[in-house]
Protein backbone atom coordinates (compact mmCIF):
# COMPACT_ATOMS: atom_id res chain seq x y z
CA UNK A 1 0.00 0.00 0.00
CA UNK A 2 1.29 3.44 -0.90
CA UNK A 3 2.32 5.58 2.06
CA UNK A 4 0.16 8.56 2.97
CA UNK A 5 2.24 11.61 3.82
CA UNK A 6 1.11 14.38 6.15
CA UNK A 7 0.63 16.93 3.42
CA UNK A 8 -1.55 14.52 1.47
CA UNK A 9 -4.01 15.23 4.28
CA UNK A 10 -3.28 18.88 5.13
CA UNK A 11 -2.94 20.04 1.51
CA UNK A 12 -0.71 23.03 2.25
CA UNK A 13 0.45 24.97 -0.80
CA UNK A 14 4.11 25.71 -1.60
CA UNK A 15 3.72 29.28 -0.30
CA UNK A 16 2.12 28.00 2.92
CA UNK A 17 4.84 25.40 3.42
CA UNK A 18 7.53 28.07 3.12
CA UNK A 19 6.19 29.82 6.23
CA UNK A 20 5.18 26.68 8.16
CA UNK A 21 7.05 25.06 11.03
CA UNK A 22 6.51 21.67 12.66
CA UNK A 23 7.05 21.35 16.40
CA UNK A 24 7.51 18.07 18.29
CA UNK A 25 6.50 18.78 21.87
CA UNK A 26 8.04 16.42 24.45
CA UNK A 27 8.34 16.26 28.23
CA UNK A 28 10.85 18.70 29.67
CA UNK A 29 13.72 17.47 31.84
CA UNK A 30 12.22 18.60 35.14
CA UNK A 31 8.84 17.01 34.42
CA UNK A 32 6.88 20.26 34.64
CA UNK A 33 5.70 20.13 31.02
CA UNK A 34 3.83 16.91 30.22
CA UNK A 35 2.16 17.32 26.80
CA UNK A 36 0.36 13.95 26.84
CA UNK A 37 -1.07 14.77 30.25
CA UNK A 38 -2.26 18.16 29.03
CA UNK A 39 -3.76 16.59 25.88
CA UNK A 40 -5.72 14.21 28.10
CA UNK A 41 -7.32 17.08 30.02
CA UNK A 42 -10.33 18.40 28.11
CA UNK A 43 -10.13 21.70 30.00
CA UNK A 44 -6.48 22.34 29.15
CA UNK A 45 -5.63 20.60 25.87
CA UNK A 46 -6.20 23.69 23.70
CA UNK A 47 -3.24 25.28 25.51
CA UNK A 48 -0.97 22.93 23.57
CA UNK A 49 -1.96 24.62 20.30
CA UNK A 50 -2.53 28.20 21.37
CA UNK A 51 0.36 28.51 23.85
CA UNK A 52 2.93 25.69 24.05
CA UNK A 53 3.13 25.12 20.29
CA UNK A 54 4.02 28.77 19.65
CA UNK A 55 6.26 29.41 22.66
CA UNK A 56 9.34 31.39 21.61
CA UNK A 57 12.47 30.44 23.46
CA UNK A 58 14.67 33.02 25.17
CA UNK A 59 17.37 32.78 22.53
CA UNK A 60 15.38 33.09 19.32
CA UNK A 61 11.97 33.80 17.83
CA UNK A 62 10.80 30.89 15.70
CA UNK A 63 7.12 31.78 15.73
CA UNK A 64 6.81 35.30 14.41
CA UNK A 65 3.77 36.87 12.72
CA UNK A 66 2.18 34.80 9.92
CA UNK A 67 4.11 31.62 10.70
CA UNK A 68 1.96 28.49 10.44
CA UNK A 69 2.70 26.08 13.28
CA UNK A 70 1.84 22.36 13.25
CA UNK A 71 2.13 20.60 16.59
CA UNK A 72 2.82 16.98 17.55
CA UNK A 73 3.15 15.08 20.83
CA UNK A 74 4.81 11.69 21.30
CA UNK A 75 2.51 8.82 22.20
CA UNK A 76 3.82 6.77 25.15
CA UNK A 77 3.18 3.32 23.68
CA UNK A 78 5.59 3.90 20.76
CA UNK A 79 8.42 6.45 20.65
CA UNK A 80 8.04 6.80 16.87
CA UNK A 81 4.31 7.57 16.91
CA UNK A 82 3.24 11.22 17.13
CA UNK A 83 -0.25 12.66 17.52
CA UNK A 84 -0.99 15.93 15.72
CA UNK A 85 -2.43 18.42 18.19
CA UNK A 86 -3.39 21.05 15.63
CA UNK A 87 -2.36 23.74 13.17
CA UNK A 88 -2.36 27.47 14.01
CA UNK A 89 -1.22 30.77 12.52
CA UNK A 90 0.73 33.31 14.57
CA UNK A 91 -0.81 36.79 14.76
CA UNK A 92 1.76 38.31 17.17
CA UNK A 93 5.09 36.95 18.41
CA UNK A 94 5.27 38.82 21.80
CA UNK A 95 9.07 38.68 21.89
CA UNK A 96 11.75 36.35 23.24
CA UNK A 97 10.81 33.85 25.92
CA UNK A 98 7.06 34.41 25.56
CA UNK A 99 4.05 32.64 24.12
CA UNK A 100 3.08 34.06 20.75
CA UNK A 101 -0.55 34.80 20.04
CA UNK A 102 -2.13 32.43 17.53
CA UNK A 103 -5.42 31.39 16.02
CA UNK A 104 -6.47 28.12 14.44
CA UNK A 105 -5.61 27.80 10.77
CA UNK A 106 -7.79 25.99 8.25
CA UNK A 107 -9.42 22.74 9.40
CA UNK A 108 -9.58 21.50 13.00
CA UNK A 109 -11.04 18.12 12.09
CA UNK A 110 -7.72 16.31 12.46
CA UNK A 111 -6.76 17.84 15.80
CA UNK A 112 -5.87 15.15 18.39
CA UNK A 113 -6.81 12.45 15.87
CA UNK A 114 -4.10 12.16 13.21
CA UNK A 115 -1.09 9.96 14.06
CA UNK A 116 2.18 9.99 12.09
CA UNK A 117 5.25 7.82 12.22
CA UNK A 118 8.63 9.49 12.63
CA UNK A 119 11.89 8.45 14.29
CA UNK A 120 13.15 11.58 16.00
CA UNK A 121 16.93 11.61 16.39
CA UNK A 122 17.70 15.31 16.68
CA UNK A 123 17.36 17.26 19.92
CA UNK A 124 15.78 20.29 18.26
CA UNK A 125 12.01 19.87 18.15
CA UNK A 126 11.27 22.63 15.60
CA UNK A 127 11.61 21.91 11.88
CA UNK A 128 10.88 23.85 8.70
CA UNK A 129 7.87 22.21 7.10
CA UNK A 130 8.94 22.77 3.49
CA UNK A 131 11.97 20.49 3.75
CA UNK A 132 10.55 18.08 6.28
CA UNK A 133 6.81 17.43 5.94
CA UNK A 134 7.23 14.48 3.57
CA UNK A 135 9.17 12.61 6.27
CA UNK A 136 5.94 12.20 8.23
CA UNK A 137 3.90 9.15 7.28
CA UNK A 138 0.25 9.09 8.37
CA UNK A 139 -0.47 5.73 10.00
CA UNK A 140 -3.78 6.24 11.80
CA UNK A 141 -6.77 8.52 12.13
CA UNK A 142 -8.58 8.12 15.43
CA UNK A 143 -12.35 8.14 15.57
CA UNK A 144 -13.75 11.48 16.82
CA UNK A 145 -14.95 9.85 20.06
CA UNK A 146 -11.44 8.78 21.05
CA UNK A 147 -9.45 11.02 23.36
CA UNK A 148 -5.82 10.88 24.38
CA UNK A 149 -6.75 10.04 27.95
CA UNK A 150 -8.93 7.13 26.86
CA UNK A 151 -6.65 5.69 24.22
CA UNK A 152 -3.15 5.94 25.68
CA UNK A 153 -2.23 3.33 28.28
CA UNK A 154 -0.65 5.20 31.23
CA UNK A 155 1.60 2.39 32.47
CA UNK A 156 0.71 -0.40 34.88
CA UNK A 157 1.59 1.58 37.99
CA UNK A 158 -0.78 4.38 36.98
CA UNK A 159 -3.91 2.33 36.34
CA UNK A 160 -6.78 3.38 38.59
CA UNK A 161 -10.13 3.43 36.83
CA UNK A 162 -13.79 3.04 37.61
CA UNK A 163 -15.87 0.20 36.18
CA UNK A 164 -17.31 2.46 33.48
CA UNK A 165 -13.91 3.95 32.58
CA UNK A 166 -12.31 0.52 32.35
CA UNK A 167 -15.10 -0.83 30.17
CA UNK A 168 -14.83 2.08 27.74
CA UNK A 169 -11.02 1.97 27.54
CA UNK A 170 -11.05 -1.75 26.77
CA UNK A 171 -13.72 -1.23 24.13
CA UNK A 172 -11.99 1.56 22.20
CA UNK A 173 -8.25 1.29 22.89
CA UNK A 174 -5.91 -1.27 21.32
CA UNK A 175 -3.17 0.00 23.63
CA UNK A 176 -5.17 -0.80 26.77
CA UNK A 177 -6.19 -4.24 25.53
CA UNK A 178 -2.67 -5.15 24.47
CA UNK A 179 -1.07 -3.94 27.70
CA UNK A 180 -3.54 -5.71 29.98
CA UNK A 181 -3.43 -8.90 27.95
CA UNK A 182 0.37 -9.11 27.93
CA UNK A 183 0.87 -9.25 31.69
CA UNK A 184 -0.08 -11.53 34.53
CA UNK A 185 -0.41 -9.76 37.83
CA UNK A 186 -1.92 -8.96 41.20
CA UNK A 187 -4.68 -6.37 41.13
CA UNK A 188 -6.86 -4.47 43.55
CA UNK A 189 -10.59 -3.82 43.36
CA UNK A 190 -11.94 -1.03 45.59
CA UNK A 191 -15.54 -0.52 46.60
CA UNK A 192 -15.64 3.28 46.64
CA UNK A 193 -18.91 3.30 48.57
CA UNK A 194 -17.78 1.21 51.55
CA UNK A 195 -13.99 1.33 51.25
CA UNK A 196 -13.77 -2.47 51.16
CA UNK A 197 -10.95 -4.00 49.09
CA UNK A 198 -10.56 -7.17 47.06
CA UNK A 199 -7.16 -8.53 45.99
CA UNK A 200 -7.07 -10.86 43.01
CA UNK A 201 -4.53 -12.28 40.59
CA UNK A 202 -4.24 -13.24 36.93
CA UNK A 203 -2.04 -16.22 36.08
CA UNK A 204 -2.05 -19.35 33.94
CA UNK A 205 -3.07 -18.55 30.38
CA UNK A 206 -5.03 -15.44 31.38
CA UNK A 207 -3.61 -11.96 31.42
CA UNK A 208 -5.12 -9.20 33.54
CA UNK A 209 -7.41 -8.38 30.59
CA UNK A 210 -9.03 -11.81 30.69
CA UNK A 211 -9.71 -11.58 34.41
CA UNK A 212 -11.06 -8.05 34.28
CA UNK A 213 -13.28 -8.81 31.29
CA UNK A 214 -14.93 -11.47 33.42
CA UNK A 215 -15.57 -8.94 36.19
CA UNK A 216 -16.98 -6.44 33.72
CA UNK A 217 -19.42 -9.06 32.47
CA UNK A 218 -20.69 -10.57 35.73
CA UNK A 219 -19.04 -8.70 38.62
CA UNK A 220 -17.18 -11.82 39.74
CA UNK A 221 -15.53 -14.88 38.20
CA UNK A 222 -18.02 -17.77 38.25
CA UNK A 223 -15.36 -20.33 37.27
CA UNK A 224 -12.53 -19.33 39.59
CA UNK A 225 -11.39 -21.86 42.20
CA UNK A 226 -8.41 -22.01 44.54
CA UNK A 227 -7.57 -25.21 46.43
CA UNK A 228 -10.97 -26.58 45.47
CA UNK A 229 -12.79 -23.62 47.01
CA UNK A 230 -14.62 -20.71 45.42
CA UNK A 231 -12.74 -17.52 46.43
CA UNK A 232 -15.15 -14.97 44.95
CA UNK A 233 -17.86 -15.78 47.47
CA UNK A 234 -18.32 -12.27 48.83
CA UNK A 235 -18.31 -10.66 45.40
CA UNK A 236 -20.93 -13.18 44.27
CA UNK A 237 -23.08 -12.37 47.30
CA UNK A 238 -22.75 -8.66 46.54
CA UNK A 239 -24.07 -9.19 43.01
CA UNK A 240 -26.79 -11.58 44.20
CA UNK A 241 -28.01 -9.05 46.79
CA UNK A 242 -27.66 -5.75 44.91
CA UNK A 243 -27.23 -6.68 41.24
CA UNK A 244 -24.44 -5.97 38.77
CA UNK A 245 -25.44 -2.29 38.84
CA UNK A 246 -23.78 -1.98 42.28
CA UNK A 247 -20.46 -3.08 40.75
CA UNK A 248 -20.94 -0.73 37.80
CA UNK A 249 -21.50 2.28 40.03
CA UNK A 250 -19.01 1.68 42.84
CA UNK A 251 -16.04 -0.47 41.79
CA UNK A 252 -12.58 0.84 40.91
CA UNK A 253 -9.73 -1.22 39.44
CA UNK A 254 -5.97 -0.82 39.89
CA UNK A 255 -2.82 -2.93 39.56
CA UNK A 256 -0.46 -3.80 42.42
CA UNK A 257 2.16 -5.87 40.56
CA UNK A 258 2.71 -7.27 37.07
CA UNK A 259 4.65 -10.32 35.88
CA UNK A 260 5.85 -11.67 32.53
CA UNK A 261 5.00 -15.13 31.22
CA UNK A 262 8.14 -16.73 32.64
CA UNK A 263 7.03 -16.12 36.25
CA UNK A 264 5.44 -19.20 37.83
CA UNK A 265 1.79 -19.32 38.86
CA UNK A 266 2.86 -20.38 42.35
CA UNK A 267 4.89 -17.21 42.81
CA UNK A 268 2.04 -14.99 41.64
CA UNK A 269 -0.40 -16.72 44.00
CA UNK A 270 2.08 -16.22 46.84
CA UNK A 271 2.31 -12.51 46.03
CA UNK A 272 -1.48 -12.30 45.96
CA UNK A 273 -1.60 -13.85 49.43
CA UNK A 274 1.04 -11.38 50.66
CA UNK A 275 -1.03 -8.42 49.48
CA UNK A 276 -4.12 -9.84 51.17
CA UNK A 277 -2.16 -9.93 54.43
CA UNK A 278 -0.78 -6.42 53.99
CA UNK A 279 -4.13 -4.86 53.09
CA UNK A 280 -6.11 -7.03 55.54
CA UNK A 281 -8.63 -7.85 52.85
CA UNK A 282 -9.58 -11.18 54.44
CA UNK A 283 -10.52 -9.45 57.67
CA UNK A 284 -11.96 -6.15 56.44
CA UNK A 285 -12.44 -6.63 52.69
CA UNK A 286 -14.10 -8.95 50.21
CA UNK A 287 -11.54 -11.79 50.14
CA UNK A 288 -13.03 -14.95 51.61
CA UNK A 289 -9.89 -17.10 51.33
Amino acid sequence: MEEIKLNDILQLSESELKKAKIRFMTDDKNGVFNPVGIAGDEQKKEELNLKNLVHNRKGSISFFKDVIAIGFIRLPENQDHWLMTGMVKVVKDNGLGNFAEAEYYKTKQYNFRLVVKYHKREQNGIRNAKDFINNLEVIELWRPDKSVAEKVFPGYKNVSVSYKELKRKIEISDEWRTALNSRKGVYLITDTKTGKLYVGSAYGDKGILGRWNTYLTSGFDRDEKENGKYPNKELKELVDNYGISYIQENFQYSILETFTDDVSDEYIIARESWWKEVLLTRKFGYNAN
